[in-house]
């Protein structure tokens, strides 16, 4: 007899996590499968973005993440690791305006623990080996190590399996792209001879590039792309005195390298699948995109499409959501990761340039352009998350991510807006003066009568005392003006926040039957549903 659950993940690395725990904190019986026996100890992708930890913010474990890495002011665009040339992130509007390294074995311990404490637990040395979609689900078999084999009916199945994802084969979803034609040596490492003071350092000359990454242990990862070894054999053994010497002679100065935890011979594609979603079934992650290594987007593009995919099908499985609107998954995160994949593409070929009069030309043109403020403003946002929107509905706010801010309750305590955000459900922010609590005093209490389970309602003051207005419900006041500074917006202005911090509709004015016609779209009717267990 096959066992029944909400929601089949497949794959238990950063992304596959993420679904997990957004499917988990709605209530969603959601199962996750992971082919290895034990969590990795090794760690590819190293950055963490700014968006990233926004939404690890609204999951309640930005302050851990955080305080096991550290902090790299930005993105370097040159060769020249004593003139760095950053994409500075400092001035970015977010409570985390700097990149943070940490090892993704770590990332992926804390999202585990974040799972476990929501009562999942990741089910190991597992694989898929079969699904076929039925009426009203997919029918799944799974494989345990010791060959015992289990069915699994999920209303929905989530292929988070990696690059050579089983999901998108069995799909049959083309894998659009080429293997980059270049190997890198790859080791993490203890160094003698040069200390990366800078924090995160490249190199490029003749040879070839190097990264250098320290970590709080005293070592360091080191990631060499050396043309003088490019024509051995890619499954080849690495040696200790290989990537020393690689990366010796592009840092032009011996270094001697020791005590190494992992040696590998490593490269990347360059691919993309047409679409991340078959009926019920959904691929997310490197299962979908696989990019250059420039610019640290991997892991955090696929945490981003988890975000996005998660509640959506917390609220299908539960009858809250259109159709229309869990495809949207598909078209608004496609089209992030084709984005994605040819600015990293982009990146990394201009730092394997060959000749030197041309590396020499791009460190010209970048110190020329890199540092003028619009294109320094434009390449934080794109490579921190932050500049992604999506096409969501009318509104000027419409589509983009909602900052973070400051408001003060009735009881003078701050309270900011990621911290109402771990609701999840949709939030409607009514940003009102006093006049108006008045005189729209009709209009208003219709609007916040649409509140439910799936739905929280605030009213927000630009300024006055919340406790001199009886509302049903919660009363903030904007203390610091900060909907008018980061939103430019008016009073008597609805916002309606999509569970993943992004603006679904917004109005200009405070018209209840208008926007109960714009709540439709996303809410079709009043839920009777508890949506949330441990936010």
């Amino acid at each position: 007899m096959s066992q029944k659950t909400d929601v089949l993940v497949v794959g238990a690395g950063p992304t596959g996590l993420t679904v997990a725990i957004e499917l988990a904190r709605r209530n969603i019986k959601v199962r996750i499968i992971e082919q290895r026996n034990q969590p990795s100890t090794r760690s590819k992708a190293l950055v963490v973005h700014a968006r990233t930890l926004e939404f690890f913010d609204i999951l309640s474990i930005a302050e851990e993440v955080v305080s096991r890495g550290y902090t790299s002011p930005g993105i370097d665009f040159s060769a020249d690791a004593q003139n760095p040339l950053r994409a500075n992130m400092y001035g970015l509007d977010t409570r985390f305006p700097y990149i943070l390294i940490l090892p993704q074995a770590q990332t992926e311990a804390i999202l585990e623990h974040r799972l476990n404490q929501l009562g999942v637990e990741v089910e190991r040395s597992s694989s898929l080996i079969h699904f076929q979609e039925t009426e009203t689900g997919v029918f799944t078999t799974i494989e345990y190590e010791d060959c015992t084999q289990i069915d699994i009916e999920a209303k929905y199945l989530v292929g988070a399996d990696g690059a050579r994802s089983t999901v998108r084969e069995y799909l049959g979803l083309p894998w659009n792209g080429s293997s980059y034609s270049w190997t890198a040596f790859l080791g993490d490492i203890h160094l003698e001879g040069h200390h990366a003071e800078g924090g995160t350092e490249q190199h490029s000359n003749d040879r070839g590039l190097a990264f250098i990454v320290p970590f709080d242990d005293g070592s360091h990862r080191i990631v060499t792309i050396d043309r003088k070894y490019q024509n051995q054999p890619k499954k080849r053994e690495l040696k200790l005195e290989e990537l020393q010497e690689s990366i010796s002679a592009i840092l032009e100065k011996p270094v001697y390298l020791s005590q190494p935890k992992w040696l590998s011979r490593w490269g990347a594609e360059l691919r993309l699948t047409p679409r991340y979603q078959v009926g019920r079934v959904f691929i997310a992650g490197d299962a979908a995109h696989t990019h250059s290594p420039a610019g640290g987007q991997g892991m955090n593009t696929g945490i981003q499409d988890a975000f996005n995919l998660g509640w959506k099908l917390a609220f299908a499985v539960k009858g809250e959501l259109p159709q229309n609107l869990l495809n949207t998954y598909d078209t608004e995160r496609h089209k992030i990761g084709d984005r994605v994949l040819r600015i990293s593409d982009l990146l990394l070929r201009s730092l394997l340039l060959r000749q030197s009069w041309l590396r020499q030309m791009r460190e010209l043109l970048f110190r020329i352009f890199i540092p003028l403020p619009f294109l320094q403003r434009k390449l934080a946002e794109n490579l921190s998350g932050l500049g992604v929107s999506y096409d969501t509905g009318a509104g000027k706010l419409a589509g983009k991510r909602i900052p973070d801010m400051e408001l003060m309750s009735a009881a003078r305590e701050q309270v900011r807006l990621y911290q109402l955000l771990r609701f999840p459900g949709y939030t409607v922010l009514l940003f009102i003066n006093p006049n108006q609590a008045q005189s729209a005093r009709k209009q208003i209490d219709q609007i916040l009568n649409s509140g439910d389970q799936m739905l929280r309602l605030y009213v927000i003051l630009n300024n006055g005392l919340p406790q001199l207005h009886n509302f049903k419900a919660s009363t903030l006041v904007d203390y610091r003006g900060d909907f008018e500074t980061k939103l430019g917006a008016k009073t008597g202005r609805i916002i309606l926040v999509r569970p993943d911090a992004y603006v679904a509709f917004d109005m200009d004015a405070l018209d209840a039957n208008t926007f109960e016609k714009q709540l439709k779209r996303w809410k079709p009717r009043k839920s009777l549903s508890q949506v949330a267990v441990n936010v």
